[in-house]
């Protein structure tokens, strides 16, 4: 019996010719959005290695090149010399923090196309530093990547909708329902089989496709990364099945059908989602950007009128560096500044850094609203490109700064008590810093807490408890029907 009707449901999709166009969209779907996502992940890379390699190359140069640069006789200005502490440290420093893309990060592209991946660093205040950005074209960002998560989170259920709203509504509107009760089928192994046959031409070649794109084309993919994207796919796809399944069993009119799963649709992929990002923006708005800017360029100028307390107060901080005989050289004046107006601006960075997380608290507490929040930030997660990742990556990059500081700051200090600043007349300067790998290098071995599916388990428990509840509702289709029959 379920062989004879799964013939004859097949028989009727392919009569409709709809199926087929769906499945086509399905396939084109995924190996666009797949490519879309790559691509972007791509570009980052390269950037990223290009970065590396410049990195390298200027570490090779200044090797190559520093017998010729000890054995010069010409007037070298510090600025243009990549062999002086205070030239490297302020203006010729190649040295790069990066955020390298996951493996998985075709799968959604999150931020990742508006938040920073990587930064030039120098010896300046690190509000300069991490406030860079790679700016694109502003209608790009407005329409967003078309990625695996954008054809998950809001194509496959208007394509699941499509081929599921008449499920069992059309046989009993044309009168077959009766003649198959007759024949012995049961109306729960009818439906069953009517929505998943149809998900599976639907989602089936999305998922295959992904699949096999995501393991031929990303180098270090692992199979705990695949499993968990098909069962966040799979788990959100139930949903709607489940949805599906439960609205049919209302037993109303194909129209009903898809007048009630789109008005669902809108509700729980558009609407919510909008609502918690704008209550997010509403109840926890983050501080004003110009006061911030204003504050930094008061810090700026504060730091500069009062030089000397800033450098007294520098050298309470790092006393190992003060030299009672001799006074501070520029450069280490100018470290002292800019530690100055890092520590005026603590207080606004925290009230920054708080705001985003009471933001990030409260969309990860409201996200289980909507299934198509719950899904897509799961996607995200295991991409890597979350604010999770980002953040970490950026407490790194701080680090990597005052590591960087502290480093230039003793070997200045060093220089400056050997009179290495301060040649003969008509010698050139002094090679202070002859061997560029004793600068500190960024490391992007970071890493997060591993993606929880817990939320997306539940999603599958709660969609599961739905279908098995509407199973319980569409008996009572099929009672007029048999009653039909028996008379």
């Amino acid at each position: 019996m379920i062989t004879l009707l799964l013939s004859t449901e097949l028989k009727n999709l392919w009569r409709e010719k709809l199926i087929a166009c769906v499945v086509v969209i399905s396939c084109a779907c995924a190996s666009i959005a797949f490519f879309s996502g790559f691509n972007h992940s791509q570009q980052q890379h390269q950037v990223i290695q290009q970065a590396k390699i410049e990195q390298a190359m200027a570490i090779d140069k200044a090797a190559a090149g520093l017998e010729k640069r000890l054995s010069t006789t010409k007037d070298v200005k510090w600025w243009q010399d990549q062999y002086d502490l205070r030239g490297q440290a302020f203006y010729l420093m190649v040295n790069y923090a990066s955020k390298p893309p996951l493996p998985t990060s075709p799968i959604a592209t999150g931020q990742s196309d508006v938040l920073p991946y990587f930064f030039k660093m120098l010896i300046k205040e690190k509000q300069h530093i991490v406030h860079q950005y790679d700016y694109q074209h502003p209608l790009k960002l407005m329409l967003g990547q078309f990625d695996l998560s954008f054809v998950i989170i809001y194509i496959l259920p208007l394509l699941i909708i499509a081929v599921c709203f008449n499920a069992l509504s059309q046989e009993r509107q044309h009168g077959q329902l009766r003649l198959m009760l007759l024949q012995g089928a049961n109306i729960k192994t009818l439906i069953n089989m009517q929505i998943l046959l149809r998900a599976i031409l639907v989602v089936g070649p999305f998922l295959l496709i992904s699949v096999l794109l995501l393991i031929t084309q990303q180098i270090g993919i692992t199979i705990s990364q695949i499993a968990a994207y098909v069962l966040i796919v799979i788990s959100y796809t139930i949903f709607w099945l489940a949805i599906s399944v439960w609205v049919i069993s209302k037993g109303n009119t194909v129209a009903n059908n898809a007048a009630k799963l789109m008005t669902i649709w809108l509700a729980f992929v558009i609407v919510l989602p909008a609502a918690i990002n704008t209550s997010i923006n509403q109840l926890y708005p983050t501080p004003s950007r110009l006061h911030y800017l204003d504050e930094l360029r008061h810090s700026s100028d504060e730091a500069k009128k009062t030089a000397e307390k800033t450098l007294a107060a520098f050298f309470q901080d790092h006393p190992e560096l003060a030299n009672q005989n001799k006074p501070a050289d520029f450069a280490l004046k100018k470290i002292a500044s800019i530690n100055a107006i890092e520590k005026s601006m603590v207080s606004l960075d925290q009230e920054f850094e708080q705001a985003k997380k009471t933001q990030q608290i409260f969309a990860d507490s409201f996200k289980f609203l909507s299934p198509a929040t719950l899904a897509q930030a799961q996607l995200v997660s295991l991409a890597g490109n979350d604010l999770l990742r980002h953040h970490a990556f950026m407490k790194n990059v701080e680090q990597h700064h005052n590591a960087l500081q502290v480093f230039f700051s003793r070997e200045i200090a060093k220089a400056n008590e050997n009179n290495d600043f301060s040649p003969c007349a008509g010698c050139s300067a002094h090679a202070t810093l002859k061997n560029l790998n004793t600068i500190p290098q960024f490391s992007d071995k970071f890493s997060t807490e591993a993606t929880s599916l817990w939320g997306i388990l539940a999603l599958l428990i709660i969609s599961l408890g739905i279908w098995l509840y509407s199973q319980k509702q569409i008996v009572r289709i099929a009672e007029p029907q048999q009653a039909g029959v028996l008379v």
